[in-house]
């Protein structure tokens, strides 16, 4: 299938080379319309396949012992999903979920596919390796984040990134992934309101 401007826009910034020909890649992608509070994959399911949201959100949680779902990312607009967790080897399962918060719509591929592409096509490795860094970076910096800030200060940054608008999350999956308790959150909320209210 085609691939729409925007789309090739945002695959050409992940790499310093020139994607001339998108045939190759175009010739394994296809298109998946995923309904909201629906799965692209889930914990236990075994998958062996990458997309790139082109509509809509989805969020990443693990379910801990208890069976307490853990949010831990979300993934809006241009923004990959493939599961770092995954060997890609058979039979090996997903340990984690990951939803559609809205109504979306992705580009998939199967990972199989994308390796001999690379093999191929030097530049899609150098795209893939942008993804893989990319992510690592941001788990990394959360990481960071909940060991340096306090949970009204992850939030105020939440806010602030140009990444997502706040208001497209549930108040449950954005407490989960700030850590805290549905109440908290709405008593950080009112205090941050209080607090542009009197600059």
């Amino acid at each position: 299938m085609k691939l729409n401007e925007n789309i090739k826009n945002h695959l050409q910034s992940l790499t310093t080379q020139t994607i001339e020909d998108w045939t190759p890649i175009e010739q394994i992608v296809q298109s998946r319309i995923i309904k909201k509070g629906e799965f692209f994959f889930s914990n236990f399911d075994h998958t062996e396949e990458v997309a790139i949201v082109t509509s809509g959100l989805f969020r990443i949680y693990l379910t801990d012992s208890e069976g307490e779902e853990k949010t831990y990312s979300f993934i809006p607009e241009n923004s990959f999903i493939l599961d770092f967790f995954l060997s890609w080897e058979e039979n090996t399962n997903v340990k984690i979920s990951v939803q559609a918060l809205e109504d979306s719509e992705l580009l998939v591929w199967s990972y199989s596919e994308f390796q001999n592409l690379i093999k191929k096509f030097p530049v899609w490795g150098e795209v893939y390796r942008e993804v893989l860094l990319r992510n690592y970076v941001f788990k990394t910096k959360r990481e960071i984040e909940f060991v340096q800030f306090n949970a009204k200060e992850r939030l105020k940054k939440f806010i602030q990134n140009e990444r997502l608008d706040i208001s497209r999350i549930p108040k449950t999956y954005l407490a989960s992934y700030l850590g805290i308790q549905p109440p908290s959150l709405s008593r950080l909320f009112r205090e941050i309101k209080n607090e542009l209210s009197e600059v």
